[in-house]
């Protein structure tokens, strides 16, 4: 007997408890399993069937090891601002705690009608879920991106940071399919010692370094986020921010986010944006150097074909950057196709004399060096 609104019993609306399933399984001790094993068969099937490509399934319901086999969506949520804040805290439990590291909510929320603001807020924060979809149930108002002028410029905005970004988090992504290392962080874990962290669930890092700092009230403009005692870059500008362990103010478009490159990584990035991911590998990278306080940086990068099960070539290549010298070491076996264009070093005081084919923004501190530098070999480029 339980408080259950649907009623006295766990067999009230849903399935009889003393069912015996398929290899003896009762279902009181299975229900909440009966998910999660529905899903992996999915996942079985559809490797049955092509046996050579990757499953992809998203799920609702999950239990302890699903990311084996499954990504997660997380329900039916609600069109309004306490599921918009409730979901970054709901995508770094999945990601960063249950080993589930492909996860997001409906965008825009499923049920009720969402806003423009709402939804403009939302279609930017949703660029770095690493699941991301506009999904509502069929009653509610349509909520399609193109549908609002606002929302829309949110959209394009947000995704064309998501696809030049979908090297890094696809290689955040392998390291945590590797090691455990999470794909989606919140911020006490890449700062343990600073206690102020610990409470806060409205900002995040995507992959190891990229700060997401999203405005979470109605009809604002205002953001209050929070820097760690450390160096800071801006997303697109590149301007070095030091943060010194407190909250900074800021005013934000409906139609932007606020992002951050946290120093002392290497960033690989395609050189712009695409529509599709095939689109995307046609592309070049550039390789954004955001040092730290000490001056150096690293990073990697994971290429694959994106889509075999076993690959029959792979590349995880490493990145260091100290004394003014970007080096390239690791296994180079997979041919992108493409090579670095670019390579971005952020906090440069000033244009180093006698380099050539560079840009240099004095006032954001930005030297971009225009370069043609393959990917299947070892490397060295001296910047500054």
């Amino acid at each position: 007997m339980i408080q259950n609104g649907a009623g006295p019993t766990l067999a009230d609306s849903t399935a009889d408890t003393d069912l015996v399933q398929s290899g003896g399984y009762v279902q009181y001790d299975t229900h909440n399993l009966y998910g999660a094993m529905m899903s992996s068969h999915s996942h079985n099937a559809m490797r049955a069937r092509r046996p050579d490509d990757r499953a992809l399934v998203i799920t609702r319901s999950t239990f302890a090891g699903s990311g084996k086999d499954v990504s997660h969506w997380l329900g039916d949520n609600i069109s309004g601002w306490l599921w918009y804040r409730l979901s970054i805290s709901q995508i770094l439990q999945f990601a960063s705690l249950y080993q589930i590291p492909v996860v997001g909510p409906d965008v825009c929320g499923f049920g009720g009608n969402t806003t423009e603001n709402l939804c403009a807020r939302w279609a930017a924060l949703g660029s770095f879920y690493t699941f991301f979809r506009n999904h509502a149930e069929i009653s509610s108002t349509p909520q399609e991106f193109y549908r609002w002028p606002t929302v829309a410029e949110a959209a394009r905005k947000g995704i064309s940071i998501r696809y030049q970004l979908l090297d890094y988090i696809y290689t955040a992504i392998y390291k945590q399919n590797q090691t455990g290392t999470p794909s989606l962080n919140p911020l006490f874990f890449n700062y343990p010692s600073d206690p102020n962290t610990y409470p806060i669930d409205l900002q995040f890092f995507y992959g190891d370094g990229i700060l997401v700092s999203p405005v979470t009230e109605e009809n604002s403009t205002s953001l209050n986020y929070y820097l760690p005692d450390d160096i800071f870059y801006e997303w697109g500008t590149g301007k070095p921010v030091r943060g010194h362990g407190e909250y900074v103010s800021a005013e934000v478009d409906y139609t932007d986010i606020t992002v951050h490159y946290k120093g002392g990584i290497v960033y690989p990035q395609r050189i712009e944006s695409a529509n599709t991911t095939t689109a995307l590998r046609t592309k070049g990278f550039n390789i954004v150097i955001a040092p730290g306080l000490d001056g150096s940086a690293e990073g990697s990068l994971y290429l694959d074909d994106g889509e075999s099960v076993v690959q029959d070539t792979v590349s995880e290549i490493d990145f260091k950057y100290a004394h003014g010298k970007l080096s390239m070491t690791g296994s180079f076996e997979y041919d992108a196709g493409v090579t670095i264009e670019a390579i971005t070093l952020l906090g440069v005081k000033s244009k180093p004399k006698g380099l050539h084919n560079a840009d240099y923004d004095a006032k954001n501190k930005k030297l971009v060096l225009h370069v043609d530098v393959p990917l299947t070999r070892r490397a060295e480029v001296k910047i500054v």
